[in-house]
């Protein structure tokens, strides 16, 4: 009788607290692995969204002179600067009357899907918490040829180099750009709520460089599509043109005023911090000028 009562005891307070500290520790072990994979995961086919779009702007560019897309350009209303997310119901961007404002950095990327090049969900990170454009004009479903922009930023995770500029010697053509010039990456943070693209220098710490990286992978970093069509998860925005670690970042424009003609940055001036605002644009041929931001 003793022995049968032995046998079917439960387990002690003592046992109990060891299988709970064993169970916290496999899974301190296994929940931040699961976590790395997932974004591991979403980096990649961020990747493969990038791609996509590459190929779409090649196609776009092939049937346009080889310029890049770019809505209505006024330089004498302003000669530079862009603005985002006007008239996405519109139903064409370049008509009289229009509701889309010159300048308008997020209807030039959207000239792609008017043109059945790619669809609204590839311009959605799986690591951001955008989704699709759900294509509606008044609670109705409408054909992307029918509309002009993307409804809002909740639409569009990434940051497309401003097509915008007075500088004399700036033109988003693939003949011209730079190799390791960034046409598009992950969306910009901005410069408000604790990120700021304009505060590390090129050369500061990680800690202190994640402040200027994309939201869309936690401060990680930013898959950027560059200018010879490839991409690249870059761990800092200084990552444009430039020489080794010296290089643009590709998140704000170089200077506020544009560069004289046929003058280029020295190094290490073309790793300035740089400016962003909605009233300035790309400053020289290789400055790339990453907008929308977070903050648009």
């Amino acid at each position: 009788m003793p022995t049968r009562r032995a046998a079917a005891r439960g387990f002690s307070l003592v046992e109990l607290l060891v299988l709970l500290a064993i169970l916290v520790i496999l899974v301190s072990i296994f929940v931040p692995f699961l976590l790395r994979a997932r974004e591991t995961d979403r980096r990649v086919r961020c990747t493969d969204n990038l791609r996509v779009i590459q190929q779409a702007l090649k196609a776009y560019a092939t049937g346009n002179g080889n310029n890049l897309p770019r809505v209505t350009y006024e330089p004498s209303r302003g000669p530079t600067g862009y603005v985002a997310y006007t008239g996405a119901d519109s139903p064409d961007p370049f008509a009289r009357g229009s509701q889309v404002r010159p300048n308008d950095v997020t209807a030039s990327l959207w000239l792609l899907v008017r043109a059945g090049l790619v669809s609204p969900a590839k311009f959605v990170c799986p690591s951001s918490g955008a989704t699709p454009d759900p294509l509606l004009h008044g609670g109705k479903d409408v054909p992307a040829a029918a509309r002009s922009n993307f409804s809002g930023g909740e639409n569009l995770s990434y940051s497309y180099t401003s097509p915008f500029s007075a500088a004399p010697s700036y033109r988003l053509n693939t003949d011209l750009l730079k190799f390791d010039f960034a046409v598009l990456a992950d969306k910009s943070p901005g410069t408000a709520g604790g990120d700021d693209v304009t505060a590390p220098p090129y050369d500061a710490a990680p800690f202190d460089l994640a402040r200027a990286n994309s939201n869309n992978h936690g401060e990680a970093g930013q898959n950027v599509l560059y200018a010879d069509g490839h991409v690249q998860f870059q761990p800092t925005p200084y990552c444009g043109v430039g020489d080794g670690a010296v290089r643009d970042n590709i998140y704000t424009a170089l200077s506020t005023t544009p560069l004289p003609e046929g003058t280029e940055p020295a190094l290490p001036a073309a790793a300035a911090r740089g400016a962003v605002a909605r009233d300035i644009g790309p400053a020289w041929s290789g400055d790339s000028f990453l907008v929308p931001t977070d903050d648009d």
